[in-house]
């Protein structure tokens, strides 16, 4: 039988009073077939786990978008660098700066320059020197009086360079944001700024190659079993810490095989 997953989640109330999101299971005829309590699951995970703790020293170095331009809002920046951040675990800031053409000064492992000079065009880039420029000025030209045109195409462009930045420049997928484009008008056909998964794919391989390593994730008690956990913070992990240190009661013994010799 052909299982659904239904596209509502219905909340409920748990017996301590708190509550928790079913996800609710049906069949090609609707009816109920299976109830996924997920709150239930993740505290059955993290008592069997510990829970997740961020690996020391995985996440590295950081990806700066230097704003030098008073065009475009600061705020349009930080929520690209954000999203890109959230989808990454990469570190990426925002920051003030000037871009010199042809050797701006590079903030962190890497600069995404954003820029208004009509004299230069919507995007660069310079792998080799690590970096990349958006430039909001031909971006502006015929959006007339609809503001939010402009918007959502530094929002675009600036997805666009991120990508140049990050080694992604096109998409296995047809008609991608990443795609060919030869003027600006071409942003407009996209609904946002989201990107195929095997460009988000491309980005943590290639950053590498900068210095730049996104946050690895693992287990309190994997981390008790390989020796480099940190002190417990609650009891389900000194749980896990004290078992995990905890003594065999009966030594393991090495007896010798005449016939082997050894």
């Amino acid at each position: 039988m052909k299982l659904l997953l239904a596209a509502t989640m219905a909340a409920v109330s748990l017996a301590a009073g708190a509550s928790s999101v079913v996800t609710v299971v049906t069949n090609a005829d609707g009816k109920v077939v299976r109830k996924v309590d997920r709150a239930r699951l993740d505290a059955i995970m993290e008592a069997r786990t510990g829970g997740r703790i961020l690996v020391p020293g995985s996440m590295k170095g950081r990806i700066v978008y230097v704003d030098a331009q008073a065009r475009a809002p600061r705020k349009w920046l930080e929520q690209n660098a954000a999203t890109f951040g959230a989808a990454t675990k990469l570190t990426i800031e925002v920051s003030e700066g000037k871009f010199g053409f042809p050797s701006p000064k590079v903030q962190g492992e890497a600069s995404l320059f954003v820029v208004d000079d009509p004299a230069l065009p919507p995007l660069l880039s310079a792998p080799e020197s690590r970096w990349a420029m958006v430039n909001v000025a031909p971006l502006a030209e015929g959006a007339g009086e609809k503001p939010q045109f402009f918007a959502a195409r530094v929002q675009k462009e600036l997805t666009r360079g991120f990508c140049l930045l990050a080694g992604a420049q096109n998409s296995g997928y047809p008609d991608a944001l990443v795609g060919c484009m030869t003027k600006p008008e071409d942003l407009d056909r996209f609904m946002d700024c989201r990107l195929p998964i095997d460009v988000m794919n491309r980005f943590a391989p290639y950053l590498k190659g900068y210095g730049i390593t996104p946050k690895v994730y693992s287990t309190y008690r994997k981390a008790c079993q390989e020796g480099w956990a940190p002190a417990p913070t609650n009891d389900v992990q000194r749980a896990i810490w004290e078992e995990t240190r905890k003594l065999p009661e009966k030594p393991l013994q090495i007896k010798f095989d005449p016939k082997k010799g050894r």
